[in-house]
């Protein structure tokens, strides 16, 4: 029905609104950035981290004419919420970068685990992984391994995948109740 990153675009849709703030826990060429800038508009605020300023550099410009977007040079293991209502993981590597610097399992794992303790009610962690590399494996792995063993009391986590295809890119969204 949808291509991930089209089902990553509509759960957020549904969920920001205008003057919320959000965050691009690893920002790449910029388009979830973008996309997320659009969502909540002027009055909103987006936090974009990345560890390369190849893909800083390239999201700015892609970006120039958005005033509500602060880009942070730094790992996504080291963000804050800053009362987010969404964050964002798109895993993996730059596209059209070098495909030898990767997001990896360790900090991601960081990332996430340090959201999850600071995570208040309606807030909407998405991210999109990508097993169909060695490193994207073992990342999707242990990702999945952690969100799937939070507690269902506190939290719904939810896998969506493209069945019929091996090693395809798969989303896995949480939000605590």
């Amino acid at each position: 029905m949808y291509k991930i990153i089209e089902l990553a675009h509509l759960m957020l849709q549904q969920h920001l609104t205008l003057g919320d703030v959000a965050i691009d826990a690893t920002c790449g060429n910029g388009h979830d950035t973008l996309f997320l800038s659009q969502l909540v508009g002027e009055t909103g605020k987006i936090y974009s981290y990345d560890i390369q300023l190849a893909a800083l550099e390239s999201a700015k410009i892609l970006n120039a004419n958005q005033n509500n977007i602060t880009f942070i040079h730094q790992s996504h293991e080291f963000l804050e919420l800053n009362d987010a209502k969404a964050v964002v993981f798109n895993f993996g590597y730059l596209p059209n970068g070098d495909k030898s610097i990767t997001t990896k399992a360790s900090s991601s794992l960081t990332a996430v685990e340090n959201i999850i303790k600071e995570l208040k009610d309606n807030v909407l962690i998405i991210m999109v992984l990508y097993p169909g590399h060695k490193e994207g494996k073992i990342e999707a792995d242990v990702l999945s391994e952690f969100c799937n063993n939070l507690s269902s009391k506190e939290f719904l986590v939810s896998t969506y995948k493209n069945s019929n295809q091996n090693n395809a890119p798969f989303l896995i969204s949480i939000i605590k109740k």
